[in-house]
């Protein structure tokens, strides 16, 4: 075969995805011409392969070849823009000095925007007339605050019919929003994205990794903030999902006892606080042969907790070898701890490569997949809400979780409270604002309190908050009793949550984790009951713990027990002595998981 039909079998097979023949084939022409292209060109191929380390050695021989070779410094650039944002920067500013490609800017804006630095990204976008220019020109005018110039670019983006930006765009929503209404829009914008796709899609020819690609660049999860009735929408999104897979998976025979965990939060956070226990609890019945599947690469102690547990872990990221490998060990059943908040998890859940798949509220709202037979909720958080899910919900007792202390925690001194001090701690995306007036309501009812919140990572977000809030009369001008503090790390955030006298709950999205900590700092939480499953976490826990003077029916009654808890020293100590002396309702009495699903798997 000459040098010109083999280079035409290598695109073919490129096309194709037979990566292994392309390697093999390119190491052939390397040996006999050491050459900066085909050096860049090898580096391509073992990225596809998932071997970065020798993709990224392969990059910097094709420099050391040509140091005027544009291409990898951009795959340089491209492969270290997730993991090294740094070392991304200076690869893709060396690769601009060569040439100013539309591809070098646009990922050169994409790291501006993940630093926030969107003004500069702006400036880099406004004539490149793209699909993925106008996409991150709405992204960033959105996280400015400036929605409506971000609703036109997002607008425009579409009309590219680019599947990939496309699916980007159906899954951008502000992370805080300007105005109620905004809410309105931006779900039927996803619904009608949804169609666009669906309609456009069969007439393209895709790949299956770019079906991947795709399916694991962005997910739903912003969605669910926006605090409706999702049902409906997701079962739409996933459906679409299925469709953009186009994965035909059968298979009839599965091992029964045999079951895996999945999630990509098998290190220390809230979804292995809520949930470690459970799979502590089954690795421990000897008829299950129990298995888990961590699909992320962090790792921290309490990864090395669950490697020391009675199961088999595995660690992947590669989605085809995740597929192969779940095919070939023919689950009985798949138990993902979470949803949407992993894109890797979102692209396992599009294809039915165990006999049930079990979904936890990691997430806590229906997944709207065909795919998913059971979602495990809890009896004090979501009983009568059966319509709201796509699954059949299995509903543990109490509060539906044994929740794992971190050991930092047992060490925080419990000291005594700054008075008139009033915390959420809560993320901005959680605060919706038709609820913002009661932040005020709080403000003028108590004249010598503040109330503190934390700051957003994104400066933006935070401005763009507080912008909103200044347009409440009552929190405008108490706005010198508003405190917005630093991100901090997980012992600060600790020390903070002892030093607050009152714990103030989210409404429409409350706090499971976040109250769990700040009861076993003995901090009173007050929460108003919610409709669903993400509004009930606090007053379940609550309930839970014979507190039910905590828990408002209503928006009046909420201010109402604010104030009373604020200014009323008796009633205060009263409810912390009864949370010191209930509080091992919450942290020491265990529920069975296995007793309620063992039927269903």
């Amino acid at each position: 075969m000459n040098l010109e039909e083999l280079n035409k079998k290598i695109l073919q097979d490129f096309k194709k995805g037979n990566f292994r023949e392309n390697f093999k084939d390119l190491i052939k022409i390397y040996k006999l011409k050491k050459d900066s292209d085909i050096a860049n060109k090898i580096g391509v191929i073992l990225i596809n392969l998932n071997k970065i380390n020798y993709a990224e050695y392969f990059f910097k021989i094709a420099i050391n070849l040509n140091n005027k070779n544009f291409k990898p410094y951009f795959n340089l650039a491209n492969l270290y823009k997730s993991k090294n944002k740094k070392l991304s920067e200076k690869y893709i500013d060396l690769a601009l000095k060569i040439d100013d490609k539309k591809e070098a800017i646009l990922l050169k804006s994409h790291l501006l925007i993940q630093n926030y630095k969107y003004e500069e990204a702006i400036k880099m976008l406004k004539d490149l007339n793209s699909s993925e220019s106008f996409f991150l020109l709405g992204s960033s005018y959105l996280s400015l605050g400036e929605d409506e110039k971000g609703k036109y670019y997002l607008s425009e983006s579409l009309k590219f019919n680019n599947l990939q930006i496309d699916f980007l765009n159906l899954n951008t929503f502000p992370r805080v929003y300007n105005k109620t209404k905004d809410i309105s829009f931006f779900r039927k914008r996803f619904e009608n994205i949804i169609n666009h796709i669906s309609t456009s899609i069969s007439d393209q020819n895709i790949s299956e990794l770019d079906r991947i690609n795709i399916l694991s660049s962005k997910t739903n999860f912003n969605l669910s903030y926006q605090q409706k009735n999702d049902f409906y929408l997701n079962k739409k999104y996933q459906e679409l999902c299925q469709k953009i897979l186009n994965y035909n998976y059968k298979e009839s025979h599965f091992e029964k006892n045999k079951i895996i965990f999945i999630s990509g939060f098998f290190y220390k956070h809230t979804v292995s606080k809520l949930f470690f226990n459970f799979i502590e609890e089954l690795s421990n019945i000897e008829s299950l042969d129990v298995h888990l599947l961590f699909i992320s690469n962090k790792e921290d102690d309490w990864t090395e907790k669950y490697k020391k547990l009675n199961l088999k872990f595995h660690k992947k990221t590669n989605v085809k070898n995740i597929y192969d490998f779940l095919k070939d060990e023919k689950f009985g059943s798949a138990i993902f701890l979470d949803h949407a908040m992993n894109n890797i998890s979102q692209t396992i859940l599009c294809s039915k490569l165990a006999k049930n798949y079990f979904v936890f509220w990691g997430h806590p709202v229906t997944t709207g997949s065909s795919n998913v037979d059971y979602f495990v909720s809890s009896k004090l958080m979501d009983s009568g809400n059966e319509n709201e899910y796509s699954e059949k919900l299995i509903l543990l007792d109490g509060i539906g979780f044994n929740y794992k202390l971190d050991e930092k925690l047992k060490d925080i001194k419990i000291s005594k409270p700054k008075d008139n001090s009033i915390y959420i701690p809560q993320s901005l995306f959680k605060f919706l604002p038709k609820y913002d007036y009661l932040i005020g309501e709080i403000l003028n009812q108590n004249k010598s309190s503040t109330i503190s919140f934390i700051k957003d990572k994104d400066p933006s977000y935070t401005l763009k908050f507080i912008n909103r809030l200044k347009n409440i009369p009552n929190i405008k001008k108490n706005f010198d009793r508003v405190i917005f503090i630093e991100g901090m790390n997980q012992i600060s955030y600790y020390e903070e949550l002892s030093n607050q006298k009152i714990i103030v709950d989210t409404i429409g999205w409350s706090g499971g984790n976040t109250t769990m900590e700040a009861l076993y700092l003995n901090k009173p939480v007050i929460t108003i009951k919610g409709k669903s499953l993400r509004g009930n976490h606090t007053s379940a826990i609550l309930k839970k713990l014979e507190l039910n003077e905590l828990i408002a029916d209503n928006y009046s009654e909420y201010l109402s027990i604010i104030k009373k808890i604020n200014s009323d020293k008796n009633f205060y100590d009263l409810v912390v002595s009864k949370i010191i002396k209930n509080k091992n309702l919450i942290f020491n009495k265990k529920i069975s998981l296995y007793e309620k699903i063992k039927d269903f798997l």
